[in-house]
């Protein structure tokens, strides 16, 4: 009985890494959520019962196949990429079984065996899983979704495990109770990292909701300040065409000049620095840049966009992440200078933000680290701004130079 809950056990936390490892090879399934789970329930139950009920390889060989191919089919459409990563999950869980069993066990068709093994395979499996994890996103040229040290956990497993069983003073009931122990708090450990990744990208999500509000906000007051002051204007208008007759006919040129100068500062927003027409793209580089003129001393703005604009969404995460980062730096700067070039011709949106800095910029991986306190957090927004540059096929440029840090960004918005 001992036996079959701990088979039990490591199937369960076998079909959770086979999840990963799917999601890792894969995008999200965007259908029901019910099919999905009810296919891994059932994979679940028939691979465990035929595993404890025959021993027979060539079943669990044809099950394991058939159950992986089946939830990957979830993910993709592609027979070919089925088949590729079906092979290629189902030959890491077949080489952890043969690393464990075959040295020690001489297997034969319908034989059982201690499933203090299948325990320690599945660990292996396990480390296999954060490993090809850790290789497919640097491959992909993203962030990694959790630490390497997150390997120790189930490599101090298997050790505990191996020691175990070379104890005389340890019987084989107490090696399994510690042996399902510790595959309970393997998966309890996954799952609440799972959750606390889950967890910090709805913050992320939350505090872009609570800024993007917020910035269009303060663009609706831009807005109605501005109606207020062409209505104004509008009210007293007779009254400033007889006073620009009069100055007519009195040829005086340059008092004409002045007074309708007067008007155009009358009717201009100080809060409205930026107005291409593109009420989306005006929002978020209105609120950014009146940050910019609160906090720094020298601000440089240049912005040539047509009024339509596609994909305003995704060029406002660009740009609300890249000011953001600037801005901060500049702050800390005695220089405190912003430059800002953004321009769109043919089809290429070119953005060029330049920044005053200190220091030298931190790395890993070729990658620039944040220097803000929640560096996870702010993670995720510079992940996000590197994945709207490939999405659009574009070119993104880090260049820190001796106390300016530029980013040039190249976009083909056709």
């Amino acid at each position: 009985m001992l036996d079959f809950f701990i088979c039990a056990s490591t199937n369960l936390l076998r079909m959770y890494l086979i999840y990963r490892f799917v999601m890792t090879f894969l995008d999200r399934y965007e259908g029901s959520k019910g099919k999905e789970i009810l296919s891994y329930v059932c994979f679940y139950i028939i691979n465990t019962v035929l595993f404890w009920e025959l021993h027979i390889a060539w079943v669990n060989v044809v099950c394991n196949f058939l159950g992986i191919s089946m939830v990957v089919c979830f993910h993709t459409k592609s027979i070919k990429t089925n088949l590729f990563v079906t092979s290629a999950i189902y030959l890491i869980t077949f080489a952890c079984d043969a690393a464990v069993t075959l040295p020690f066990i001489y297997y034969q068709d319908g034989q059982s065996f201690s499933q203090i093994y299948a325990a320690i395979s599945v660990f292996l499996f396990f480390i296999c899983e954060l490993l090809t994890e850790k290789v497919v996103t640097i491959h992909k040229n993203t962030e990694t979704p959790q630490d390497l040290p997150l390997i120790f956990v189930p490599i101090c497993s298997v050790v505990a495990i191996c020691l175990l069983l070379y104890m005389e003073s340890f019987s084989g009931i107490g090696v399994a109770i510690v042996s399902i122990c510790l595959l309970v708090v393997n998966f309890l450990m996954l799952y609440l990292y799972n959750y606390l990744l889950h967890s910090m990208a709805q913050k992320y999500e939350t505090e872009m909701l609570r800024q993007k509000v917020q910035v269009y906000s303060e663009q609706l007051g831009v807005i109605l300040q501005n109606e207020e002051r062409i209505k104004a204007l509008r009210h007293d208008m007779k009254h400033h065409l007889n006073e620009l007759i009069l100055l007519a006919n009195k040829y005086k040129v340059a008092e004409i000049q002045e007074y309708i100068g007067q008007m155009e500062e009358f009717v201009r927003n100080p809060k409205e620095i930026i107005s291409s027409g593109n009420i989306e793209i005006d929002s978020i580089l209105n609120y950014m840049l009146q940050k910019a003129y609160r906090e720094l001393e020298t601000v440089n703005v240049k912005v040539v966009l047509p009024e339509k604009l596609q994909h305003s969404f995704d060029i406002n995460v660009i740009l609300g992440n890249l000011l953001e980062n600037a801005i901060e730096a500049a702050e800390k700067t005695d220089e405190k200078r912003l430059d800002v070039n953004i321009q769109m011709q043919q089809g290429i949106l070119r953005i060029q933000i330049e920044n005053s800095y200190n220091g030298k910029p931190e790395e890993k991986n070729h990658r620039l680290l944040t220097t803000k306190e929640e560096k996870e957090l702010h993670g995720i927004g510079l992940r996000n701004v590197r994945k709207m540059v490939e999405k659009y096929n574009g070119i993104m440029e880090v260049c820190p130079h001796q106390d300016m840090f530029c980013v040039g960004l190249i976009l083909y918005m056709s």
